[in-house]
Order: C-alpha cells, then sequence, then structure tokens
C-alpha cells in the first residue's frame, strides 16, 4: 500500500503554483525542502488531476496536438479524462501521461513513465521498469510488469502476468488486487500483501526473464515482436 498523505491547503496551493513549472521530480524535491513531506511523482500526478491542473493537456489533444509516439496513432477522446487509442502503443522512458488509456492493440512501456488513470489494454502489455500507474491496470492478453513499479488500484489479466521484484498495488484509501486468467509468475520481494487470485495458479521464481516468452525478452531488450 502506498502510504497516505495528508493534503493541506499549503501544499495544495504549492502544487497548483508549480505543477506547470516544475518537473515532476523537481516538484517532489521542491515539497520536500519546503513541507517536509516526501511525496511520489504518481501521487503528486493523481493530486494535480483532482486539483483540475491536467485539463490542458486533454485540451492540447482534443485541439489534435498529439504526443510524439502517438503521432501514427489513431487517437479518440472518450470522455471522462480518457483516450482511446487504435493499434500498438510504446510508450519512451520518463513520459508522463494525465489521463486513462484504452488501447486497441498492444502496450510496451519503458523505465519511469508514470500514467495518472488507469489502463485497458486489448492485447499484450509490457509495463517497463519504476513506473506509477494511478488506478487499475485491465489486460486481455498477457501481461509484464517491471520492477519498482507502482500500481495504484488492481491487476487483471485474462493471461498469464510475470511481475519483477519490488512491485507495490494500493494508492492511499484504495484497495489492490490482482487476478489472472492463467499463472502468475512472481520474484521473490514482490506483491506485498497484495490479495492474489491465479486460476492456474502461482510460481516464484528467482527471475521472471527465466519463464517469460520470447516475445517478451525481446520487448524488454529491442523492439516488441507478437
Amino acid at each position: 500500500m502506498i502510504a497516505e498523505i495528508r493534503w493541506t491547503s499549503a501544499l495544495d496551493d504549492f502544487i497548483r503554483q508549480k505543477f506547470r513549472e516544475f518537473p515532476l521530480e523537481r516538484l517532489r524535491e521542491e515539497i520536500f525542502a519546503k513541507h517536509g513531506i516526501d511525496v511520489s511523482e504518481l501521487l503528486i500526478l493523481h493530486r494535480a488531476g483532482e486539483l483540475g491542473l491536467i485539463k490542458e493537456v486533454l485540451k492540447e489533444l482534443e485541439r489534435g496536438k498529439k504526443p510524439s509516439y502517438l503521432k501514427s496513432q489513431r487517437v479518440w477522446l472518450q470522455g471522462a479524462e480518457t483516450i482511446r487509442i487504435k493499434g500498438d502503443v510504446r510508450i519512451p522512458a520518463k513520459e508522463i501521461l494525465p489521463y486513462n488509456l484504452i488501447i486497441c492493440g498492444n502496450l510496451l512501456t519503458r523505465e519511469e513513465v508514470l500514467i495518472n488513470g488507469g489502463i485497458h489494454v486489448k492485447g499484450d502489455a509490457i509495463i517497463g521498469p519504476k513506473n506509477g500507474i494511478g488506478r487499475s491496470l485491465v489486460v486481455e492478453g498477457e501481461l509484464v510488469i517491471g520492477e519498482d513499479t507502482i500500481i495504484g488500484s488492481c491487476i487483471d489479466a485474462r493471461g498469464p502476468i510475470y511481475v519483477a521484484r519490488g512491485v507495490a498495488m494500493g494508492m492511499a484509501g484504495e484497495g489492490g488486487g490482482l487476478a489472472s486468467g492463467k499463472t502468475l509468475y512472481m520474484e521473490r520481494g514482490t506483491l506485498g500483501k497484495t490479495k492474489i487470485y491465479a486460476a492456474e495458479g502461482v510460481r516464484v521464481v528467482d527471475s521472471i526473464r527465466e519463464v517469460i516468452p520470447e516475445k517478451f525478452r525481446v520487448a524488454l531488450f529491442g523492439e516488441y515482436e507478437r
């Protein structure tokens, strides 16, 4: 469970003033320096959404201004701060996405990607290391989650799930559970006290590299191949 933060009016005002000015890493440092609170980048992004600070990004999408990695994709705004994307999506390292995603294809994220909302992937998904996902992660295919990633709510995949060490679930005030329609492969030192259901059982492994399919090994070290 991610630690609960007491959001004071002074802290909220500071986020309102500096959210557009500072990158999240710098904003985290400034909050710690001025308020003595260590808040993760994911929680800052989550709070910024609650304060209405990310609506401008959605307005830019409405005006047809898309991130470079979505230039060739067809993107729809689907209300409630949600975008729907047709085709496979590869999100570069350190990108920040302040909305929910519905991906009609496969998803690959690199390291330190922050996604404020939830994700629904129609294909397979590879979530890179040190990612942050603010809400639920639902995958209709197979799922790989890299080390030290935070999932704000629950994880649900129809296929097998491969979880590296250090993965944590559950935003403050919300539960976090994991369900797989197949087998869950998990490294030691991951998921904590997360409630787990796996239709074909749980296997604890030294490294998920020992068991993930070749297509995912390729994706982790090169281009994704279906």
